[in-house]
């Protein structure tokens, strides 16, 4: 008795062997196309992720500005009102003094 196959066996064990180097194949490939999106995707996501982080500083640099014009405005604005109070201040001690330092015409 001889362990030997009959020829017919080996071939479909072959072919068998064939069919499932093919799908190994077939993965493969589907998975490196799936690997290079994924590449794709990250440089993608990293080049947005530059830019959002550009666009936060300039924002940033944005609202310093802002602040720094808002604070020139509010000090303008209470020079102004200073300077607005002294200068009524001036025209009622005019009008009294004209008036003899009463506070109704003579």
């Amino acid at each position: 008795m001889t362990n030997a196959l009959p020829p017919e066996d080996i071939s479909v064990r072959f072919d068998n062997i064939d069919t499932r180097l093919e799908e190994i194949g077939d993965e493969l490939d589907l998975l490196r196309t799936v690997q290079n999106a994924n590449r794709r995707e990250t440089r993608g996501n990293s080049q947005t992720i530059v830019r959002l982080e550009r666009t936060i500083r300039e924002l940033a640099d944005i609202a310093r500005l802002h602040q720094e014009a808002l604070r020139v405005a509010q000090r303008d604005a209470e020079r102004d009102r200073l300077v607005f109070q002294e200068e009524i201040r001036r025209i009622w001690e005019y009008l009294r003094d004209r008036n003899g330092g009463s506070s109704t015409p003579n």
